[in-house]
């Protein structure tokens, strides 16, 4: 018995991956993709995008992960790298202004991050139906081409 034939009885596990792997590009070739490969998709374009645009990959990841931590906030941190008593003394004078700076920006700062949720959400959801009307084409055209007689149904050779 060989290393490449299976034993009687024991599937061909290379020959059925082999399958499944003709079976991934003909439903492709047709335009049939799943919502989790339409999200992938999705998040493969979002981050050549992050990428083309030169973004930190750390706020990428940020960006596209499931929380809001990227956005801003009116409860910033009040510190300083200097040492010392000045340093001291900057950081008290730094928080007895606050609350009269805050009267003025958190009403500012608060839109501003409604509108940036708005528009990161508007994106996503842009990129994922552009990509959703993509695969969408892709199996309009598929279809065109069996009806005019281009290519068997199944995505095999043109019959000929």
């Amino acid at each position: 018995m060989s290393e490449t034939t299976p034993p009687a009885g024991a599937p061909d596990v290379v020959r059925i991956m082999k399958e499944i792997r003709e079976s991934i590009q003909r439903k492709r070739a047709q335009g049939i993709y799943t919502d989790e490969e339409v999200e992938s998709l999705t998040s493969l374009r979002l981050r050549a995008y992050g990428e083309e645009a030169k973004i930190d990959g750390k706020l990428l990841e940020r960006l596209l992960g499931p929380t809001h931590d990227w956005n801003i906030a009116t409860d910033y941190l009040i510190r300083t790298q200097r040492t010392g008593v000045s340093a001291a003394a900057l950081v008290l004078a730094k928080k007895l202004v606050r609350p009269f700076v805050r009267l003025y920006t958190d009403h500012l700062l608060n839109r501003q991050a409604q509108i940036n949720l708005y528009l990161a959400h508007l994106l996503h959801n842009n990129v994922r139906e552009t990509a959703r009307l993509q695969v969408e084409l892709q199996a309009l055209r598929h279809r065109l081409k069996v009806l005019e007689g281009g290519a068997p149904p199944d995505g095999g050779p043109p019959a000929g």
